[in-house]
């Protein structure tokens, strides 16, 4: 719900989330985003390529990894596991403009 969060109150600014699933069977996928209203895209692919991709590439070992990327495309920040308004992930997200100074 935080990643939705974030998407419905910043999308205008120019944030844009994006889920990527490469664990779950597509149905089950669909029926998670589906069950929490999830709006923001997401990329759905458990083919053992993709795993393979996404693991080797940005060299996953657990989920759930967080990455922000600024305009460039350059990764601003990245951490694993879920917290709610991460401290880290909204310091940076200020220092992006896209969020605004408590």
């Amino acid at each position: 719900m935080e990643l939705q969060n974030l998407h419905d109150t910043y999308k205008d600014k120019g944030l844009v989330v994006l889920g990527v699933n490469c664990a779950d069977k597509r149905q089950i996928a669909l029926d998670l985003l589906r069950k929490d209203s999830v709006t923001y895209p997401n990329a759905i692919d458990s083919s053992e390529t993709a795993r393979n991709v996404v693991h080797r590439g940005y060299r996953l070992s657990g989920v759930p990894l967080n990455y922000i990327v600024d305009r460039e495309g350059r990764v601003a920040a990245a951490w694993y596991g879920y917290s709610k308004k991460n401290p880290r992930g909204m310091k940076v997200l200020q220092e992006l403009g896209v969020t605004e100074k408590p």
